[in-house]
């Protein structure tokens, strides 16, 4: 019993040292991160991204948990897909796939927002980007990073693509699309233009009612404040003041 007791005691003293020894094989000055490469990134900077990781000056290449390093890397909103994959003998290579800005949001302020509904960033006051832009029902707080899609957002971004391929209104585009809250919306034409309220459904035939109304009676957009589309059998057109008026 004793010399059983007494090989099983040398072999575990044998498998530890042995474990220490591979440990500290890894850990040599040889195998320490001497690179890292980053691929697919165009938005954020390639600094950020390898700043995101948050590795000690000496991890060795062998040891890094690569999972937890690519979660890292995913914590960045304007980032969808990451992978960190090793290089031996000495190099990390991180490949992204970047979220781009699908639309400006407004909320409780502006942002940036991506087409799976990711807010990205805040828009600050002098920045004015070429986007679709929609305005919430009411206002409301965002985080950045916060998935915020809904289905009444999907249909306002149809109704701006829609909006701005539709020829009835002679050029005229969209400044921005408001979210009513009751499943229709708002599109702001801009100064000295009108609002014109419709239904994300049939956008054709919203949009043809209303040109067929302007040619017939000759009247130009702009001489009304509200445009309302929303019914099949008529288009309701009011002044300026306020005042229903027939075109």
């Amino acid at each position: 019993m004793l010399k059983v007791l007494g090989v099983l005691l040398v072999l575990a003293g044998t498998g530890a040292g042995l474990w220490e020894g591979y440990r500290g094989l890894l850990r040599l000055p040889y195998f320490r991160v001497a690179e890292i490469q980053v691929e697919g990134n165009l938005q954020v900077a390639t600094q950020d991204i390898i700043a995101s990781l948050s590795l000690a000056p000496d991890t060795s290449v062998l040891e890094v948990d690569l999972p937890a390093l690519t979660g890292r890397v995913l914590e960045n909103p304007w980032i969808k897909e990451a992978s960190v994959r090793r290089r031996l003998p000495l190099s990390l290579t991180i490949r992204v796939v970047e979220r781009m800005p699908e639309a400006v949001f407004i909320a409780d302020r502006r942002y940036l927002l991506s087409a799976d509904g990711v807010i990205l960033a805040e828009l600050g006051e002098g920045e004015l980007p070429t986007l679709p832009t929609l305005r919430a029902a009411t206002a409301r707080r965002v985080a950045i990073g916060e998935r915020i899609l809904t289905s009444e957002m999907v249909q306002g971004l149809s109704v701006w693509r829609q909006f701005q391929l539709a020829n009835a209104l002679q050029g005229e585009k969209a400044h921005e699309i408001a979210m009513a809250g009751d499943g229709t919306y708002v599109v702001n034409l801009g100064q000295r233009m009108p609002a014109i309220r419709l239904r994300a459904q049939d956008m054709e035939g919203q949009l043809g009612r209303l040109g067929a109304a302007l040619s017939a009676s000759g009247q130009a957009l702009e001489r009304f404040g509200d445009v309302d589309l929303r019914f099949r059998d008529r288009v309701i057109f009011k002044l300026a003041g306020g005042t229903t008026a027939r075109p």
